[in-house]
């Protein structure tokens, strides 16, 4: 009896303590616990559940389920309703409290008895989610924000695993691509990098995969076949110590690169510009002596024979004047100011007979004949420069040439237009393709390997700009090129026919002239010329003695170079106009472009001639002038 009855007591003790404990376990829940019974009214709440319905333990015992603070208005079913109805657990998330503005994560779970049939009863649980919600909006809006961040960076960014294949990219390297994304994913890097570079990358990722980051400049390939220049960063992706993906970083540097030529083609040209200057002076002085010791003879010779043997070499003369002229505008060293009224009927006319040979010779090695037509509507004036002009047009009609390597035809011709004139130079050759097109007026480049320069076009535009024109060209591969100029009309085309057919034929008195040139075969030649017409010369070596003659005697006409001794051509111009401004004054110089608008109201000057010039069209000239000057004497 005694045993029995300390065992009931025991048994008892162990139950209270097992009450206890799960009343202490229930209550240190950090989740709001509520346990309904079978008519669905709550029979206890631990603390948890207190302080979220903000009230003391049991004060809410015996409420109905959906008077709780988790009611939601205008709900069709309760979810312990829907619990106690299906036995299933019921999950549900709705915005609860005193101003519906809690995130609330509700759990009902169904309380089954021994058998597993339903009790009737059931188990709520309730979490605030609030601070989780918040945390998860913080984690998009930062998440949103770094994507923004990758696709508005300006360069490229990959994401590529171990092996080198593309995992992610951004929205900038899908636009490179001219993919979407997925038309990369999978595949590895080098699918984009170009053959010559390949070598160069694979030995980079390597060194990143081995935790190394690397910088290089590669070249890529769109699926259009461009290439592209770009600065490629690889880093290393880390996690938990090892290295899971790289990142590369790509940044377009193409634009840079075609700087960087340009800016080399430019000190090509500046090379060429110190050469042709360093030259130019020694030569303009021999061909003037060439030239004008041949004009000479030419005006003294009594047999044709003799004429036109020196004509040849006046001819020879004006080429290798030309081609010098040719060194100094691809160095964009000289500035035109002899221009004057010219026919561009005439000049398509001359240049087609100048190239005759070339085409005519050029066929007789082909499949086919090239056959040249031309075009010409009449008299189509401009004003410029008549050399550089034809150089424009005998450079179209050879790259014509070039182009039809099995014949064809080649038109060109002038036309007037309103306020311009035009002329242009067709072919049916091969064509260019967009690329070579958008380069053509580049210095220095050429799709002729060794034959070409790549100088032709590029001195044929500066020659245009310089006449204040422009030059399109239109081209197909397969389908021919059309090169156009449009120049501005020179508006007197009167004035134009009446100027280009003068010839002086003027008798004036015999004049007192002053030669001022330090090339001593130069200035004999014009004091030789002057003195067969009749005039009187003195000669003055260097600007020092031309000025001390020039105090002590009297004169009607000087005639100076600008580069001399001591005292330049234009500082005696500038003293001519001080002290004698009624003196005529011509400058014949191989520095023409030293002359500057400045140079033109400081001094006196009359006319200019650049070397290696006519020494009949200077006595031309000067007898025109003296000319004028007795004319308003009388």
């Amino acid at each position: 009896m005694e045993t029995s009855d300390s065992s009931t007591i025991q048994s008892a003790d162990a139950n209270l303590l097992t009450n206890d404990e799960w009343q202490a376990t229930f209550d240190a829940l950090p989740e709001a616990v509520f346990l309904f019974d079978e008519a669905k009214r709550l029979s206890r709440a631990n603390r948890a559940g207190a302080l979220l319905e903000q009230v003391d333990t049991g004060a809410t015992r015996g409420a109905r389920c959906c008077e709780m603070f988790w009611h939601a208005e205008g709900a069709e079913e309760c979810v312990v309703d829907r619990s106690v109805a299906s036995g299933e657990v019921v999950e549900v998330e709705m915005l609860c409290g005193p101003q519906a503005d809690r995130p609330t994560l509700i759990t009902v779970l169904p309380v089954r008895g021994s058998q597993g049939a339903s009790a009737g009863k059931t188990v709520v649980i309730v979490r605030d989610v609030s601070d989780l919600r918040r945390a998860e909006a913080e984690a998009f809006e930062h998440k949103s924000f770094m994507a923004s961040l990758a696709d508005l960076a300006p360069d490229e960014i990959y994401k590529l695993d171990v092996e080198g294949r593309f995992t992610w990219m951004n929205e900038r390297a899908e636009a490179s691509n001219y993919l979407l994304s997925t038309g990369l994913l999978g595949r590895h890097f080098n699918d984009i990098v170009a053959a010559e570079s390949r070598d160069a990358v694979s030995l980079n990722l390597q060194r990143t995969i081995q935790g190394e980051d690397t910088q290089c400049e590669v070249q890529t390939i769109r699926p259009d076949g461009t290439v592209r220049y770009v600065e490629a960063y690889t880093s290393a992706l880390w996690r938990e110590g090892e290295v899971t993906g790289m990142l590369v970083f790509l940044r377009d540097i193409t634009e840079r690169k075609r700087a960087q030529e340009r800016m080399a083609q430019s000190d090509k040209l500046r090379a060429v510009g110190e050469l042709a200057a360093g030259v130019a002076h020694n030569l303009n002085n021999a061909l003037t002596v060439i030239q004008g010791r041949a004009q000479l003879l030419e005006m003294r010779a009594t047999d044709e024979a003799t004429s036109k043997s020196l004509e040849v070499i006046t001819r020879a003369v004006s080429d290798s004047a030309q081609t010098l002229r040719r060194m100094l505008d691809f160095a964009r060293r000289g500035t035109t100011t002899d221009f004057g009224p010219v026919d561009l009927a005439d000049l398509i006319a001359s240049s087609v007979e100048i190239a005759r040979p070339k085409w005519q010779s050029s066929s007789a090695n082909r499949s086919g004949k090239i056959e040249v037509q031309v075009v010409n509507q009449g008299p189509v004036y401009v004003y410029g420069d008549a050399a550089e002009l034809r150089e424009v047009v005998l450079n179209m009609i050879f790259n014509a040439v070039d182009a039809m390597p099995e014949g064809g035809t080649i038109e060109t011709g002038t036309r007037a237009e309103i306020d311009s004139a035009c002329f242009w130079v067709a072919d049916t050759g091969s064509g260019m393709s967009p690329e070579v097109v958008e380069r053509i007026f580049e210095p220095f480049y050429t799709t002729k390997g060794e034959r070409g320069t790549g100088l032709g076009l590029s001195a044929s535009h500066g020659i245009v700009a310089r006449h204040n024109g422009q030059i399109m060209v239109v081209s197909f591969p397969g389908e021919g090129t059309r090169f156009e100029v449009r120049l501005p009309v020179y508006e007197d085309a009167r004035r134009a026919k009446q100027n280009s057919a003068r010839l002086i034929a003027l008798q004036i008195e015999p004049a007192r002239i002053l030669v001022v040139e330090d090339e001593e075969r130069v200035r004999a030649l014009l004091c030789d010329t002057f003195e067969a017409a009749g005039h009187m010369v003195v000669q003055a070596s260097d600007g020092a003695v031309a000025l001390k003659r020039l105090e002590e005697e009297e004169f009607d006409l000087v005639i100076s170079d600008i580069g001399l001794p001591e005292v330049s051509g234009l500082q005696v111009a500038r003293w001519i106009k001080m002290n004698r401004p009624e003196l005529l004054v011509i400058l014949a110089t191989g520095w023409i472009e030293m002359i500057t608008p400045a140079d033109y109201e400081q001094g006196r000057i009359d006319a200019v001639f650049k070397k290696p010039y006519a020494v009949k069209e200077i006595l031309e000239r000067a007898v025109e002038l003296l000319s004028a000057r007795e004319s308003v004497e009388v």
